[in-house]
């Protein structure tokens, strides 16, 4: 369940310098609906003379959105790109640190804040309506980003973790680590163990119209058939640590000699590079036609495949491990796992623990718990948000192919196999 925290201090520092506001006098009884479900307050909804004041926490927890302290006594409230300042018992307030001028102050009735409904409709862009006693507040939803062009050659999840396996119909593909990362293949089934390339510690697998893309050997970049013929080097990166996703006629790579480095696309012959992004991209994950993507760990971004209809999503704090099913990302925010719409919306914290190496199935995501020192093997249902430890393993480069769940423990260097629901 989502879990929203307003700050004792922060409240009774409010209450102490005078903004709280008495209770007012016994008056009809207001309902209040949002996206048509009725929300229940431990402190009522109040008409002042034709302002219908709410609590914000119990609405901030249905629409989605963080509240947290500011400077000088202000709740700062944020929703994807969108950041609200306010101050209890007063007009003045700054949307993403522009003055505007609220309508009515907010005011704090029995130690809980309450807000006019137009701060509701300023930060999380809602429509509300007010009539006989009803307050009706709903989201409009924007159109789904369409699926699009965009059939990758291994998962975001995969290739955020390395991409050290990947998989098709009958076979699986990885990089064995204790053969010196070399290439492998074998049935699903576990028979038909076959070496496919001796280049050193392979990783980024893609395939992609039957052919096996890679990275191995001092970061050159091949492509062989998947029975380990035709092998071709495309491109030496000559430096490491390059994100790489093989989307269709695409390469999506980055390349540079900082620590993070710029974005560029070419064909699969390498020919046609292209900059789609000339700052340090430091996660990248292509999915249903766009390109999400972070710039040095604090800023999340979403453009086309070719670059163009560049939106910016959410910016402040660390984030990594960007990860996405549907139209929900999933990634590690502030070192705590969030969720987020692919349109930048509807921003939420799912739970505390600092999750990293996230990978995807079904209804579950699987996680390093690096709360912990031991960093454990994690799962969360992302239904009701319940986890639970899968493993005592110090667990790193979780990989999924199937039913089957690969991760590293970096102490015995050795992957581990689990079967999963």
């Amino acid at each position: 369940m989502k879990k929203w925290v307003v700050i004792a201090p922060l409240l009774l520092s409010l209450t102490g310098t005078g903004t709280g506001f008495a209770a007012p006098a016994a008056q009809p009884g207001i309902t209040v609906t949002v996206n048509n479900k009725v929300v229940d307050f431990d402190v009522q909804p109040v008409n002042d003379q034709g302002t219908v004041f709410v609590k914000l926490r119990f609405v901030a927890a249905q629409l989605g959105g963080l509240i947290s302290s500011g400077k000088n006594n202000a709740y700062i409230i944020s929703k994807g790109t969108i950041t609200l300042s306010i101050t209890a018992g007063s007009t003045a307030a700054y949307k993403n640190q522009q003055p505007f001028t609220l309508a009515a102050a907010p005011r704090l009735v029995n130690g809980r804040l309450l807000v006019p409904l137009r701060v509701l409709a300023e930060v999380f862009e809602a429509s509300v309506t007010y009539a006989n006693g009803q307050v009706a507040i709903t989201t409009e939803p924007k159109p789904s980003q369409p699926a699009g062009p965009g059939v990758s050659g291994n998962t975001v999840a995969n290739l955020n973790n390395g991409g050290w396996y990947a998989a098709d119909e009958d076979w699986i593909y990885f990089s064995n680590i204790q053969d010196s990362g070399k290439l492998y293949k074998q049935r699903k089934d576990g028979t038909e163990f076959q070496l496919l390339s001796d280049g050193l510690y392979a990783g980024s697998l893609n395939l992609m119209n039957g052919k096996l893309y890679y990275i191995a050997e001092n970061n050159k970049f091949f492509c062989m058939d998947t029975d380990g013929s035709n092998k071709t080097l495309i491109k030496d990166f000559v430096l490491g640590k390059n994100l790489l996703s093989v989307t269709e006629d695409w390469i999506y790579f980055t390349e540079g000699s900082g620590p993070t480095k710029p974005l560029y696309r070419m064909k699969l012959d390498g020919s046609s590079k292209t900059l789609l992004e000339q700052y340090g991209v430091s996660s990248l994950a292509v999915y249903g036609g766009r390109i999400y993507y972070t710039i040095d760990a604090s800023k999340l971004f979403a453009m086309n495949l070719d670059g163009s209809h560049k939106q910016k999503l959410l910016e402040g704090g660390y984030m990594s491990d960007i990860l996405i099913q549907d139209t929900t990302i999933y990634f590690n925010y502030k070192e705590q796992l969030y969720t987020m719409n692919t349109d930048g919306t509807r921003l939420a914290k799912i739970s505390g623990d600092n999750a990293r190496d996230l990978n995807l199935s079904g209804n579950w995501l699987y996680y390093s718990n690096h709360s912990e020192y031991s960093k454990k093997l994690f799962r969360i249902n992302l239904t009701d948000y319940s986890s639970e430890k899968l493993a005592d393993d110090k667990t790193t480069s979780i990989q999924i192919t199937g039913n089957k769940l690969h991760y590293l423990n970096p102490n015995t260097r050795s992957f581990a196999e689990l079967t999963i629901e």
